[in-house]
């Protein structure tokens, strides 16, 4: 994504991409008042090191919650598929991928009971995690084929400590007790709305069918939605960008979110 920015962004304009069904990008104009704000926050993040428990265990949670999904929405998935969860709204909404049929389907998705399938059957929390032997079952696959599909293998006397491989030659361990199926999709799907959302108010401000200040508003809105689910759903934010963004919105920023650098946003005050 950051290099399709880099070759296809035009000046004053947020860049819509789509992977899916293949690459495709269009310039969404930015609001002529908004001003975005890019700022370092200086923190490392060490991602050999955090894999384990970071970004390699958030892949394999999400691709299980998206079998997981497929199961109980009757969308149907191969033996050793590992679907995705753009692929389920896809398979679900019958191929459909306008963006209007895409923000049904995940607004139902999201306002339904659907998801409620990813949380465990026995913690009674607001954890909603689940245990390896929960996972497996939940996912209608044989042991032997789950790990095949979705871990390398099991490090012998180290329960929770999974072997992912990523590379060809190189073996990353996954460390986690319970994984969070529901969060990971409840996040990513409702981070796949939030840019939907963020799209059309840029398009109905440039058109003139919205005042420009109430869609500065709303922009500012789903910046902060999306940082208060990365944060709490997703787990990729830490404690000095929970920090800058709660700054950044006290110092009067209309929105305030993570993303490669820290961003917020705020209506240019000579406008």
């Amino acid at each position: 994504m950051d290099q399709a920015a880099s070759v296809m962004s035009r000046p004053s304009s947020a860049l819509y991409i789509s992977f899916f069904p293949s690459l495709a990008a269009s310039p969404v104009p930015l609001p002529r008042q908004a001003v975005f704000v890019v700022a370092n926050s200086l923190k490392v993040a060490d991602k050999v090191l955090s894999a384990k428990h970071g970004y390699n265990l958030r892949v394999v949670e999400t691709l299980v919650a998206a079998r997981v999904l497929a199961n109980s929405l009757r969308v149907y998935v191969a033996d050793k598929e590992k679907i995705t969860l753009r692929e389920v709204v896809n398979r679900y909404s019958d191929g459909d991928n306008n963006d209007e049929e895409l923000d049904r389907v995940l607004r139902f998705l999201l306002e339904s009971d659907e998801l409620d399938v990813l949380k465990s059957k026995v913690a009674q929390s607001d954890n909603f995690g689940v245990t390896m032997d929960e996972m497996v079952e939940m996912s209608g696959m044989p042991k032997e084929m789950f790990y095949e599909v979705y871990l390398s293998g099991v490090e012998s006397g180290c329960r929770g400590f999974l072997e992912l491989t990523r590379f060809p030659n190189i073996a990353f361990l996954v460390e986690a007790t319970h994984f969070q199926l529901y969060k990971r999709a409840k996040h990513v799907l409702s981070e796949a709305r939030r840019v939907l959302q963020f799209r059309k108010a840029c398009l109905s401000g440039s058109d003139g069918i919205v005042a420009e200040k109430e869609v500065l508003n709303t922009l500012g809105r789903l910046m902060n939605d999306s940082q208060e689910s990365c944060s709490t759903l997703f787990e990729c934010s830490c404690p000095e960008l929970d920090d800058l963004t709660r700054l950044a919105k006290e110092a009067g920023a209309l929105g305030s979110r993570l993303t490669g650098w820290f961003l917020f946003m705020h209506r240019n005050s000579r406008g």
